[in-house]
C-alpha cells in the first residue's frame, strides 16, 4: 500500500491538505470567514506541524528508518499510552476547531474541519512512526486517535456527552528525573509513569435542581488511570485507579475574550484536588497530583 511513497511525501500530502481543506470549505461556508484571521490560522498551523515534527524527531524519531511496517502495541505503557493518543487527537481536534471557529466558519463547518484536521495530525505522526524500525504503525495507536477524534463529534450529535471530558495531569517521575540527571535524552511525553488521564464528569446534569443548587457549578468529580512504579527502568509498573474531586472551569467561563479562552484551556487538565487512589487491594486518600 505504501511501496513506492517516501516519508517526506506523507509529509507534504498531509500538509496540502490541511492548507486546502479549509480553502475548499471557505468557497461554501464563505459569509463570514475572514481572510486575515485564515492566513494567521493557517500560518500558525503549519508552524506547530513543524514544531511537532521537530520535537518528534528529537524524541522518537533518531533511531534507523526503513520499510513501512505494523506493529501491534495493545499494552504498550500499561495502557497509559493508549489514553494518550485519545486525549491527544481529543485536545488537538478541539483546538482546530476553535481556531476555525475564530476564523468565521459554522459551527458544523468548524466541527468538521478541526476533526479532519487532529486526524490529518495524528496520522502523519502514526505514518512517520510507520518508517521506524524500531516503533513501527501502530493499529491500536491509530484506533485511539479515531476514538479522540470522533469525540467532539459526538458531543454535538449529543450533547448529554458534553458532561463528560477527557482531562489529563503530569508530574515527572522518578525515573525521568534521574534519567536527565544521567543526561539522558528523554521526552516528557514518553514519561508514562509520570502521566494520568482522566474522565471528568459534571454531575449536575443527573442530579434534581435542588440538589444541583447545593453543588457548586465548578464543583465536577473525576476518574483517574495512572500507573506506579517503573516501566522502563524495573518493569514492575503496576496500574492505579483515582477517584477525586474536579474542577469545572467552562462553568466559570465568561461569553468571550481572555478570561473565555483561558477557562477552556484550563478545562483540558486536571489540577490537584483530594480524592481516593486505589492500588490493587490498598486504598488511600490525599491530595491527587
Amino acid at each position: 500500500m505504501f511501496q513506492g511513497y517516501s516519508r517526506k511525501s506523507f509529509l507534504i500530502l498531509l500538509t496540502l491538505n490541511l492548507v486546502r481543506v479549509p480553502l475548499m470549505a471557505q468557497e461554501s461556508d464563505s459569509s463570514g470567514v475572514s481572510t486575515s484571521r485564515l492566513a494567521v490560522f493557517g500560518g500558525v498551523t503549519v508552524g506547530a506541524m513543524i514544531g511537532v515534527h521537530l520535537y518528534q524527531q528529537q524524541a522518537w524519531w533518531n533511531g534507523p528508518k526503513g520499510s513501512f511496517w505494523l506493529y501491534n502495541d495493545w499494552n504498550f505503557g500499561k495502557g497509559v499510552d493508549k489514553a494518550g493518543h485519545v486525549y491527544g487527537a481529543y485536545f488537538a481536534s478541539t483546538v482546530f476547531r476553535e481556531g476555525f471557529r475564530w476564523c468565521g466558519f459554522s459551527d458544523r463547518s468548524s466541527l468538521m474541519l478541526g476533526a479532519s484536521a487532529g486526524l490529518a495530525l495524528e496520522m502523519y505522526v502514526e505514518i512517520e512512526d510507520g518508517f521506524h524500525e524500531i516503533y513501527g504503525f501502530s493499529p491500536g495507536d491509530a484506533m485511539a486517535d479515531f476514538i479522540g477524534v470522533a469525540l467532539p463529534l459526538a458531543e454535538a450529535t449529543f450533547p448529554v456527552l458534553e458532561n463528560f471530558r477527557p482531562k489529563w495531569s503530569y508530574w515527572p517521575s522518578s525515573d525521568l528525573r534521574a534519567a536527565l540527571r544521567r543526561g539522558e535524552n528523554r521526552a516528557f511525553l514518553d514519561d508514562y509513569e509520570g502521566q494520568k488521564h482522566w474522565l471528568a464528569v459534571d454531575p449536575h446534569f443527573a442530579v434534581g435542581e435542588d440538589v444541583g443548587k447545593i453543588i457548586p457549578k465548578w464543583l465536577g468529580i473525576a476518574v483517574g488511570y495512572g500507573v506506579e512504579g517503573s516501566i522502563r527502568e524495573r518493569g514492575d509498573a503496576q496500574g492505579v485507579f483515582y477517584f477525586v474531586l474536579d474542577y469545572n472551569f467552562r462553568r466559570l467561563s465568561p461569553g468571550k475574550g481572555f478570561l473565555h479562552t483561558l477557562f477552556h484551556a484550563l478545562d483540558f487538565v486536571h489540577l490537584p484536588a483530594p480524592g481516593i487512589k486505589v492500588r490493587g487491594n490498598k486504598v488511600s486518600f490525599g491530595i491527587i497530583f
